[in-house]
């Protein structure tokens, strides 16, 4: 058999169905456990849209904001023009009745960590510096005391255990204003010299000043 006969024996290739990719989620779907307890009070919304069921009463005792939040909706419901940092309380029910409050600024990750700030038994750790970052924003947007101090107990701790540097630390505490972590990184006997390390990314965003200050500090 020569070459082009065999050729024409060969079943050419089949080309593969090009795939649909799956469609976005067009409406809102439930967070599910532990954000899905029958006895739920009100909503929350995350701007991706998804629904956390959870009860007024450990918000409001856990979060200023929610606590004025709570106590202005009693009264009837929150207009767009209301004070909250980006909650509103609209007319609308969810099919079982519950209010739903949007949160337009905080995506799912972050409503569920503001979420378990608010119940004792489900407060999570803090592992990496973008988890601390997120607790620090929202603990201060949501006017949390005790979510802003495990933020700052937990890069300190980290710090301590030579998790984290004491300068990349320091610049942390400087970009986010928390002068605690600032002095506190700035006075630790760090075992490395002085910005030994790799230009963390934290470098990028602050001022020269900042590390002439640290370095003046040190050299006292």
């Amino acid at each position: 058999m020569d070459e082009a006969a065999a050729a024409q024996e060969v079943p050419p290739p089949q080309e593969k169905p090009p795939t649909t990719p799956a469609p976005a989620p067009t409406g809102p779907r439930d967070a599910g456990a532990p954000f899905d307890d029958e006895d739920a009070d009100m909503i929350l919304r995350s701007s991706d849209l998804v629904d956390f069921r959870v009860h007024k009463l450990f918000l409001s005792k856990a979060s200023l904001v929610f606590r004025d939040m709570i106590s202005l909706q009693a009264r009837g419901p929150l207009s767009s023009s209301s004070s909250s940092p980006n909650a509103t309380y609209p007319d609308a029910l969810s099919p079982t009745g519950l209010p739903i409050v949007p949160l337009l600024d905080e995506p799912a990750p972050a409503v569920d960590m503001l979420i378990r700030f608010c119940y004792i038994p489900l407060i999570p750790a803090l592992p990496t510096l973008s988890d601390i970052e997120l607790a620090l924003h929202l603990g201060s947007k949501f006017q949390m005391p005790h979510m802003l101090a495990a933020a700052k107990s937990s890069i300190l701790a980290q710090m301590e255990s030579g998790v984290l540097p004491a300068d990349r630390v320091f610049a942390f505490g400087w970009l986010h204003r928390q002068r605690d972590i600032v002095l506190a990184a700035a006075s630790h006997p760090s075992r490395e010299p002085l910005l030994a390390g790799p230009p963390y990314p934290e470098y990028e965003l602050i001022p020269a000043l900042a590390l002439h200050k640290l370095l003046a500090f040190r050299r006292q």
